[in-house]
């Protein structure tokens, strides 16, 4: 074989190579536009039947199972499946409510070593919906099942703190009018120091230092010290971390 047909042969298998990559970039074309259509017929198949799947448990659990296989993200469906209570359980009494008041006790006491069993409302309604990925329970059925555990004596009524966050106590706390204040002052941040608390309530360092250090031993707040900005008191139980 001479040098032109050696040539010639390597030129014939360069665009046949050449040829396989062109074809092997439109199918990956084509998929991409099959995917970017599947994408867009899923949202309009949810749009076009939101409020039945809102009503059918089991059409939105297989719209979930399919996204997964199919590898779509999340956030792609327009609604959320709201797990609440029943007609039948709000006018039959029911006992939703009584089984969620029982789950937020379960849940209360496994982190009531980190909180104290002191708790504001918004942090139990996140609380029980952790570990919900898609279904939510409202914040009125929380509050309807907290109800319940307070008319059962089970836990203490809960308190509205001047800031206007509502405390929720899974152990009587006794609350002293000092500790109440320090509360409805950390609702915004989660903590305080010792100098912001001395600044907005105009009390003595021993008194601050008192109220806190009392908080502190009864497991409701924590105490992250550091040399660059001093001491900080936390209330797990207010978010703070």
């Amino acid at each position: 074989m001479g040098l032109r047909d050696i040539e010639k042969k390597i030129r014939i298998k360069s665009a046949y190579k050449t040829k396989e990559a062109e074809l092997m970039i439109t199918d990956l074309e084509r998929m991409l536009e099959n995917i970017r259509e599947l994408h867009t017929q899923l949202k309009k198949f949810e749009k076009k039947w939101k409020k039945d799947i809102e009503k059918n448990k089991d059409s939105y659990e297989k719209l979930v199972e399919l996204r997964q296989e199919l590898g779509l993200p999340n956030e792609l469906g327009i609604y959320e499946w709201k797990e609440s209570a029943t007609f039948w359980d709000k006018v039959g009494g029911g006992d939703f409510f009584e089984r969620l008041g029982v789950e937020i006790l379960e849940r209360a006491k496994e982190i009531q070593e980190y909180t104290g069993g002191l708790m504001t409302l918004g942090e139990v309604v996140l609380l029980v919906n952790k570990g919900r990925p898609g279904k939510i329970i409202p914040a009125k059925d929380v509050v309807e099942a907290i109800e319940k555990l307070t008319n059962a004596k089970l836990i203490p009524k809960p308190k509205e703190l001047k800031s206007g966050v509502v405390l929720v106590e899974f152990i009587p706390a006794n609350l002293s009018d000092d500790q109440e204040e320090v509360l409805a002052l950390s609702t915004r941040k989660g903590w305080i120091s010792m100098e912001e608390l001395m600044l907005k309530t105009r009390w003595t360092q021993e008194r601050c230092d008192r109220v806190l250090e009392s908080m502190r031993d009864a497991g409701i707040a924590r105490v992250d010290a550091s040399y660059a900005e001093g001491k900080k008191y936390y209330f797990p139980g207010l978010g703070g971390r």
